[in-house]
């Protein structure tokens, strides 16, 4: 049991859902590599930044270049560069001009430029779920995933029991419009699954 827990530290919800894979054949995916932590290119920011681009090929994208603790990283970028787009002096008001999908996305690369401290991250989260008219599955399921996060770091694991049925909620929301890969899906739940328990 103790080995258990132990290896259950090891990995997160945000470190241990590798869903990039099912878009394997997608060509910004494909483009996406770890050592663009540092580098986005401008092509992949603009896609990252473009509403009419599908949200979880986006996501997917942000998931392919993985994960960093340093918050210097993609969430980084990818917040000036949506600064810049958008025209916003401040993050308030670019989270107003953002649509659903674009929030989730910058959502996602927040939490994964720092999965230790995803508070604003699980805001933006919140946000793009709030604007989420589309009733896009892929926004909310990404939202949850960062709360999932949010419950790892709970004293004494008090937040662990939340984190399976978080996911599960939006897994069985049959009012969402189902716009992401069921192998993504899969991918995700694997790992999930190991708190319903």
């Amino acid at each position: 049991m103790l080995l258990a827990c132990i290896a259950s530290w090891a990995d997160s919800p945000l470190t241990s859902t590798h869903f990039a894979d099912a878009y394997a054949d997608h060509p910004m995916v494909q483009m996406a590599t770890e050592e663009m932590q540092y580098d986005l290119p401008t092509t992949l920011l603009n896609f990252l930044a473009n509403k009419k681009e599908p949200v979880d090929v986006r996501l997917a994208v942000i998931n392919k270049i993985g994960w960093n603790f340093d918050g210097t990283t993609v969430g980084e970028q990818l917040g000036q560069y949506l600064m810049g787009r958008y025209k916003a002096k401040d993050e308030k008001k670019l989270v107003k001009k953002l649509d659903a999908g674009t929030l989730a996305v910058y959502a996602y690369a927040r939490a994964m430029s720092n999965y230790f401290e995803v508070d604003e991250a699980i805001e933006l989260g919140h946000l793009a779920v709030k604007k989420n008219k589309g009733k896009s599955f892929s926004v909310a399921l990404i939202s949850a995933l960062i709360d999932a996060q949010g419950y790892m770091h709970t004293e004494n694991a008090s937040g662990w029991p939340l984190i399976y049925p978080t996911l599960a909620n939006v897994l069985h929301d049959g009012s969402l419009r189902l716009d992401m890969r069921q192998e993504a899906i899969d991918s995700i739940m694997e790992y999930i699954n190991l708190y319903n328990e």
